[in-house]
């Protein structure tokens, strides 16, 4: 009987520390613009400190928009929240085009703009707003 509630405990006890030593995970939503292209829409789950890719191709199917995040948990101004690492790729007939790369802070349920002015007009290359809600 006790040696069967021992290893009961033990299992418990291992289980539970799993669940503490799992990977935050997040729901994000993103649109990201390329030279002043309209946005694409992107929602996908990341994980924390693990790379997540996302393609999309254009209607005629001669380029693709690849899209490479690398989200990590983070805190700033005592807000929670994601530290986005963000690639976007264009390949046009199998040919790399652009290659661009930004990091922006997402707090947790607000969502982030990058790369637009106060009048609503890009900075540079690329746009991105990020949304992103733990799991």
């Amino acid at each position: 009987m006790t040696k069967c509630s021992i290893s009961l405990l033990a299992v418990s006890i291992l289980f539970s520390s799993a669940a503490l030593a799992a990977v935050p995970q997040y729901k994000v939503n993103m649109r990201v613009g390329l030279k002043g292209a309209a946005p694409i829409s992107i929602n996908t789950v990341a994980k924390s400190g693990k790379k997540a890719y996302i393609s999309e191709f254009s209607d005629d199917g001669q380029s693709e928009t690849i899209v490479e995040m690398m989200a990590r948990k983070s805190k700033q101004n005592s807000k929670d929240g994601l530290y986005v690492d963000v690639t976007v790729t264009k390949r046009v007939r199998g040919q790399k085009k652009i290659s661009e790369r930004t990091q922006v802070f997402a707090p947790n349920n607000q969502e982030t703009e990058f790369g637009m002015n106060s009048k609503g007009r890009m900075t540079g290359n690329m746009s991105l707003a990020v949304m992103a809600h733990q799991l």
